[in-house]
């Protein structure tokens, strides 16, 4: 699945609240938590025919948009999508107003090009801000929470993090930084318990693209730090690299 078109915040409504029926289930179902494994593709596309298009083109892909936002989507093999195409349709709903929190940019924002992305992260899941403006100029969304689902009996035999549930977050958390802007990782712990080495890693050999934005890699203890502070750490790192 890959993004296209305007990707940047503007003040947007609430449109989420509106829905009802079939389509309210179907925009639960995408923003539900933990991640839904049970979304079929003809719930997107009759949902994509309500609120927005859907245009197949003739290399297989459905182009859905809404207004300026638009996200290209191959057909799933099987009935369900998986999970890093839910993420992104959520990162996409998200951007076009149908996201629950409609959390939007203040109007100032409008046009800017994102200057990045800070992603807090550990085994449990992985929190994303997208940040639209320097320290002490406000312009930052939190997008909506990943949630690592693991069997710790599993994920604990496995040192190298390589089994289908690491996969699956890994690419959720690729997918909902989109294509552009710098992103600043913040872990917890060294080694083995530090979950953005991990990520790093995975990115460095599946999402090349994604690793050459990362343009810092942060520890903190992140049981003792608010979001607010978080954020002001990731900041400072943007700042240093920000054109």
């Amino acid at each position: 699945m890959t993004a296209h078109g305007h990707d940047t915040l503007r003040p947007i409504p609430n449109l989420n609240a509106g829905a009802r029926g079939p389509d309210r289930r179907t925009l639960d179902g995408i923003f539900r938590h933990p991640l839904s494994h049970n979304l079929s593709w003809r719930e997107v596309v009759n949902l994509m025919t309500a609120i927005g298009t859907i245009d197949e083109r003739r290399n297989g892909e459905f182009v859905l948009a809404i207004g300026d936002h638009s996200v290209a989507m191959k057909k799933p093999h099987h009935k369900d999508l998986e999970g890093a195409d839910v993420m992104e349709l959520r990162r996409f709903l998200t951007l076009a107003g149908w996201s629950p929190d409609a959390t939007v940019a203040p109007p100032g924002d409008a046009g800017l090009p994102p200057a990045g992305f800070v992603v807090v992260i550990d085994h449990a899941g992985a929190a994303v801000h997208r940040i639209t403006g320097p320290a002490g100029e406000g312009g930052e969304a939190a997008l909506p929470p990943i949630h690592h689902q693991i069997d710790r009996r599993q994920h604990d035999a496995d040192r190298d993090e390589t089994y289908p549930a690491d996969r699956r977050f890994f690419e959720a958390v690729a997918a909902a930084v989109g294509s552009e802007g710098n992103i600043v990782l913040i872990g917890h712990g060294t080694g083995q318990s530090n979950e953005a080495a991990h990520l790093t890693a995975y990115l460095h050999e599946h999402q090349k693209p994604v690793f050459e934005r990362i343009v810092g890699g942060l520890v903190a203890d992140l049981p003792r730090l608010t979001t607010r502070e978080l954020l002001e750490l990731g900041r400072a790192a943007l700042d240093v690299h920000r054109s």
